[in-house]
């Protein structure tokens, strides 16, 4: 399915461009902001841990090539590989 663009047309779900226009931020102490939005962000987190009743876990960002963690899903996949750029 085709989708057209016009960066002239109003896009869904943004207000109107003279909203836009006229934009002044409430919170304009950018630590501010950063700890309203760590706030949001913790306060979905667990909500949604409760409701949905999930556990979070940590894994580790980087591991041996060979350990098989990631790409291993049942021994007959080949790990994916990716060769870097010129």
């Amino acid at each position: 399915m085709a989708t057209n663009f016009s960066r002239g047309t109003h896009l869904a779900g943004l207000p109107p461009k003279e909203t836009l226009e006229n934009y002044e931020p409430s919170i304009p102490c950018l630590i501010t902001k950063e700890e309203a939005l760590l706030t949001i962000k913790t306060t979905f987190e667990n909500n949604l841990k409760k409701n949905v009743n999930l556990t979070r876990v940590s894994a580790p960002l980087f591991l041996q090539k060979d350990s098989g963690f990631n790409d291993n899903l049942n021994g007959v996949e080949r790990p994916a590989t990716f060769a870097p750029r010129d």
